[in-house]
């Protein structure tokens, strides 16, 4: 029985040491993952610290001694490996925050509350940097041992804040001031309100704006305002006196700065000292306002003191400059439209026809008194949509479509259509229209005339109604293809590629034989798109000339492309070429076309004004003036219709004299003799001698030889080689008339033959009176050919 105690014994001792073995393998594991576990933890903490630009810290209340992260001395500006106490720490406590620190700590003691407190300190080299600390305390037997936390530098974002509040005041400041300045329509106070806002803000002692008088070297002053004493008004400043390089350096779009003038090396010159002196400035600043590349005025302000100018006060004076100069400028163009306005209507009321201003909605807002007087309408009932109740209903259909685009694009607008009169009766009007837009660019309506061309049409002996369509005749573009492959660096083409450039059917060429053969002018676009198309891998499209394989010419061209890398790793290019030669030309000739167009349209509307204002000087009469110059146009329309025959180039001088003596031949055709060589006048001579072909044909139907039976006109020209150009010698010669005497008072016919004649082509011309009928002589170079673009004249 003892032995087998024994054993039972044996085997328990033995199972028990198994049994604490297990558990101490237990442990052991739970102690490494739990410092597995802390190590992972360590990593994340410090991640997120250095993430959060934030450093730990602990202090030991026993020895108050400080420990933390390594960027904790870094943020506290003190050395490396320094052991700081707390009591070391207050040391760089801002002063004035000290306490308030040693409080925030206190309180979160008793109340075992957190640390949240934000204070400043102040590193050794003088700067001063913002922290927010926070942390919490660890407690043994109910009495604080331990205190930990973070600290983070605020500094950044505490500048934000103060900048965003001084960009919100100064925000505020600008709008304020703008809302002064839209109730001003007085330069002056616009001038005073502005200075007296950037004074007080600036809390200077002096500020004004001036506008500068260049020659002079001077800037007047209307308004300057200082603080504690009434604005000056009407002062004049010496540039020269304040700077000697003042002036220059305004010019330039400079501004100046003067901190101190005392000590400011630009003015050791006695006399700057006293001009500064005088207007009692120790500092000063002055923003340049350039327009068109011209000093046009400058914003100034100056104190008593010195004074460093920070980059906001510059920003702000110049913009406050920019604000004030638009206000200045657009109170003084209101006050020049008032004036204009005033004008207007007085031209408006004087003008014989229909004058009319429409507002967006095709309403009437303004109209002379003609408009009532033809209506019939009285004035209140004159204005909204009347005009399209006066206009006849065919036409009225016509306009309704046209006028959509026109209303919708605000586009100009010129019709004719058919206005009945208080009467009833149905007159056609010309009607004219332009868009007009404010100062900033807002559309207003339209302003226009309508002028009664009902004799004309009557006279002309028809309704000429001319549409013309612009037909673009589009042939199907041939194109042809090519690629480009990098390891045989050569380009091959179709048989279309190939004809386009001249290169042979079925051969291949180098890119360099085509860059060779390319316009230098367009080798660098055609580059650049390349090699963009190469990085970004996208397609490109390029236009350029180049001259032909096969005879040198030069085509342009389209190149549509795309570049693709191959498995191998090689590049191949493909695309599309077409030639857009024609298309190109075409362009140009469009150019030239509308270029001429508006040429030709100004120079007709300045003749018929002159017609007008010269008619309207010699017309004793009402119905004198509307026969003058009813003729006068339609003598105009004439020649004009004979240079439109030709591309409004030239018209033939027989033609001319035909188209106005023609309707005075008899049948025995023995009136009129008519001789001279054939003679193309440019449109710059035709106009005017077409006109003065019908002045001395009136005159001879009114007065003269064309007046009586059996009167004669004798027209007879030659043209002889001149030093530069051919010369025309002209006469027009009468007999047979009533007797002949020199009138008593000069015409408009008189003054278009011998001023108009002699000023615009520089002919001498002759005029005299023998009682057997007028004699009229002229002599002038003939003008060459206008530079017009021709389509059928070879080389255009």
């Amino acid at each position: 029985m003892t032995e087998r105690g024994h054993s039972k014994t044996a085997t328990g001792a033995s199972s028990h040491r198994e049994s604490d073995k297990q558990r101490l393998a237990e442990l052991e594991k739970r102690v490494r993952a739990l410092e597995t576990a802390l190590h992972v933890a360590n990593g994340k903490l410090q991640i997120a610290l250095e993430m959060g630009k934030l450093s730990a810290w602990e202090r030991d209340l026993e020895t108050d001694k400080m420990s933390g992260t390594p960027t904790l001395l870094a943020t506290l500006g003190l050395p490396s490996g320094a052991e700081p106490t707390f009591e070391d720490l207050e040391r760089i406590f801002h002063p004035a925050d000290v306490e308030r620190v040693r409080q925030a700590i206190s309180y979160a003691e008793r109340t075992n509350t957190r640390i949240n407190i934000e204070h400043r300190i102040v590193k050794p080299d003088g700067r001063i940097t913002r922290i927010l600390v926070q942390g919490g305390h660890v407690y043994e037997n109910g009495k604080p041992v331990r205190h930990f936390g973070i600290v983070q530098d605020v500094t950044e974002r505490e500048q934000i804040k103060e900048e965003i509040q001084h960009t919100q005041r100064r925000q505020e400041f600008l709008l304020d001031l703008n809302d002064q300045l839209r109730s001003l329509d007085d330069p002056d106070a616009i001038m005073e309100t502005t200075a007296q806002s950037l004074g007080r803000l600036l809390r200077v002692d002096c500020a004004g704006y001036g506008e500068v008088d260049e020659s002079r070297g001077v800037i007047l002053v209307e308004r300057e305002w200082s603080k504690g004493v009434i604005s000056n008004e009407g002062r004049a400043y010496r540039l020269y006196d304040f700077l000697p390089t003042l002036m220059a350096e305004l010019k330039n779009g400079r501004p100046i700065f003067v901190e101190d003038i005392r000590n400011d090396p630009r003015a050791s010159n006695p006399a700057v000292q006293t001009a500064y002196s005088t207007i009692n400035a120790r500092s000063a600043l002055a923003v340049p306002l350039l327009k068109d590349q011209k000093l046009t005025a400058i914003l100034y302000m100056h104190s008593a003191e010195p004074r460093a100018w920070t980059t906001d006060d510059l920003t702000l004076a110049e913009d406050v400059a920019e604000r004030t100069w638009t206000a200045v400028e657009k109170a003084r163009a209101e006050m020049d439209l008032t004036e204009t306005d005033a004008k207007l209507r007085l031209i408006a009321e004087s003008l014989p026809a229909l004058v009319w201003i429409l507002n967006p909605q095709t309403e009437l807002l303004y109209t002379n008194q003609r408009w009532v007087t033809y209506s019939g309408l009285p004035r209140e009932e004159a204005l909204g949509h009347s005009w399209t109740r006066a206009i006849h209903p065919d036409d009225m259909a016509r306009m309704s479509e046209e006028l959509v685009p026109v209303v919708t694009l605000h586009t100009p607008y010129t019709t004719e259509a058919r206005y009945r009169s208080h009467e009833g009766h149905y007159r056609w009007h010309l009607i004219q229209g332009a868009p007009i837009h404010s100062s900033t660019g807002e559309f207003k309506g339209w302003v226009g005339t309508s002028v009664d061309i009902h004799d004309l049409k009557v006279t002309e002996d028809a309704l000429r109604k001319s549409e013309e369509q612009l037909r673009i005749a589009l042939q199907a573009a041939k194109m042809g293809d090519w690629s480009w492959d990098s390891a045989t660096n050569l380009v091959s083409h179709s048989d279309r590629a190939a004809e386009i450039i001249g290169a042979p059917l079925g051969s291949s060429v180098r890119p360099e034989e085509i860059r060779e053969r390319i316009h230098p002018a367009d080798l660098p676009q055609m580059i650049k798109a390349k090699e963009k198309a190469r990085e970004t891998g996208q397609p490109y499209s390029v236009q350029y000339r180049m001259r032909r394989f096969n005879d040198g010419a030069e085509i342009w061209i389209a190149i549509q492309a795309q570049t693709t890398l191959n498995e191998d790793g090689t590049l191949v290019t493909s695309g599309i070429i077409q030639d857009i030669t024609e298309s190109k030309h075409a362009e140009e000739r469009q150019q030239l076309l509308i270029r001429e167009l508006h040429h030709r349209v100004k120079n007709t509307l300045a003749t018929v004004q002159a017609i007008v204002g010269s008619t309207a000087r010699t017309a004793s009469s009402i119905d004198e003036f509307y026969q003058g110059f009813v003729g006068r146009i339609v003598s105009l329309a004439r020649t004009h219709n004979l240079l439109t025959e030709d591309l409004w180039q030239k018209a033939a001088l027989e033609d001319l004299i035909q188209t106005e003596l023609g309707p005075y031949e008899d049948g025995a055709r023995n009136r009129i003799t008519v001789e001279g060589p054939h003679v193309e006048l440019p449109s710059e001579a035709a106009v005017p001698i077409g006109m003065a072909i019908h002045e001395l044909t009136t005159n001879a139907a009114k007065h003269g030889a064309l007046s009586t039976f059996g009167g004669q006109v004798e027209v007879r020209w030659r043209v002889e080689p001149g030093e530069e150009r051919p010369v025309l010698h002209f006469t027009w010669t009468e007999h047979g008339g009533p007797r002949v005497s020199t009138p008593t008072r000069q015409g408009f016919g008189s003054r278009l033959l011998q001023r108009v004649l002699a000023t615009q082509l520089q002919a001498q011309v002759q005029m005299s009176f023998p009682q057997d009928g007028l004699r009229f002589a002229m002599t002038m170079e003939i003008p060459g050919e206008p530079a017009i673009f021709n389509p059928d004249r070879p080389g255009s």
